[in-house]
């Protein structure tokens, strides 16, 4: 599994864990240091795999900004989707679409797990120098 954090300049943040573990404390690591590299984040995007009270409470309380994350049909309780989270929503899509871009390099999918040392580095160059038209350029200011 691979978080990312990005600002408009790329990638600020990259970690990669192995396939069986939750979500929720990659999330918070990654969190951390987006936060030390960027300072303030206004807003911060996720599918629906990081909509947990724990994510949700770390982004509204620690960072103090904007959680933008599609609720999942699972979830108890309700949170409040409206047409402005739907607009800034759609600028996760390029992420998705720059790591399906990314699931075509052998390299890419299936040596995260052996190599975490070494495995950053590319995921970093990948997403700086891939194709500027699926760049992994939003989710902080």
């Amino acid at each position: 599994m691979i978080a990312v954090a990005c600002d408009e300049d790329g990638v600020v943040a990259l970690d990669v864990a192995e396939s069986q573990r939750n979500d929720s404390p990659l999330a918070e690591a990654i969190r951390i240091e987006a936060r030390d590299v960027v300072g303030v984040v206004v807003e911060a995007l996720g599918d629906k795999q990081f909509d947990f009270d724990t994510v949700l409470d770390v982004v509204l309380d620690d960072l103090d900004a904007l959680p933008v994350i599609p609720i999942r049909t699972n979830h108890r309780g309700t949170w409040p989707w409206d047409d402005v989270m739907r607009v800034i929503d759609k600028r996760r899509n390029r992420v998705e679409r720059a790591f399906v871009e990314a699931r075509q390099f052998r390299r890419f999918v299936t040596r995260y797990e052996n190599i975490e040392d070494v495995y950053p580095g590319f995921a970093s160059s990948f997403s700086d120098s891939s194709t500027s038209e699926y760049s992994l350029k939003l989710s902080t200011r």
